[in-house]
């Protein structure tokens, strides 16, 4: 019987997808594979189809704008293959943003508004997660790109190279612990840190309490519709 992603597990796929990416880019960087950049590239079209498929919220128009996204960055990731120098790195690095902002948004609608709490929901806010880690690695790789010399501990390689090395900063900024080998040295990237540090702390508070409170009010709900006495 053929498998299908559905709503109640969409976000499994999702979240493999994104493991999938993480793994890979360190994989890659840990044993400098000659060429990582092409490979790097085919992880990121991997996860974008899985995101094209996985997340979905049932609007034809909001389907039609990934699938047309997504079709933009392989163009632009083809294109960057074949031509030499860096012509297209900001456009593909944009486009890439917008598609991430995007399913973040589409992820968000499912987790906080669609019905009761479960497990899947639960590896829908990891992905999340992953998620505003990705877009502000992103957002990391155009400042250095804009204006180079934003990051202390970068090698100036492409930016398929630094994704790696950005992913991990973007991470530990997230998630506030700071280790110190890549740090911001232009107002920008700092600016962009301190944000990214601030929604860590935000998005776990928020969440934890917002999911705890959908499940107590499903729980409520329950017992009050079998009959059963409010507070016994």
């Amino acid at each position: 019987m053929k498998k299908t992603i559905s709503s109640s597990d969409n976000f499994s796929w999702m979240f493999g997808a994104l493991i999938l990416l993480l793994l890979s880019n360190a994989v890659f960087n840990q044993l400098h594979f000659p060429h990582a950049q092409h490979i790097v590239n085919i992880s990121l079209m991997l996860t974008i189809a899985v995101a094209v498929w996985s997340v979905n919220s049932g609007k034809r128009q909001w389907f039609n704008w990934k699938i047309g996204l997504s079709c933009v960055i392989a163009t632009l990731m083809l294109g960057d293959s074949l031509l030499q120098g860096d012509t297209l790195v900001i456009y593909q690095l944009l486009s890439i943003l917008i598609f991430l902002l995007f399913t973040l948004y589409l992820c968000w609608q499912q987790v906080m508004f669609s019905g009761k709490v479960d497990r899947n929901k639960i590896i829908g806010s990891i992905c999340i997660y992953i998620l505003l880690a990705l877009i502000w690695a992103f957002g990391y790789l155009i400042l250095e790109y804009l204006f180079p010399g934003s990051f202390r501990g970068l090698d100036n390689r492409s930016w398929q190279h630094n994704l790696g090395e950005l992913l991990y900063y973007s991470l530990v900024t997230l998630t506030t612990l700071g280790y110190g080998e890549i740090t911001p040295s232009q107002p920008m990237a700092r600016f962009l840190a301190y944000v990214e540090a601030v929604t860590g702390v935000f998005y776990t508070t928020v969440l934890v309490a917002s999911l705890i409170g959908m499940r107590l009010a499903h729980y409520e709900a329950k017992l009050t519709g079998n009959g059963t006495p409010k507070g016994k």
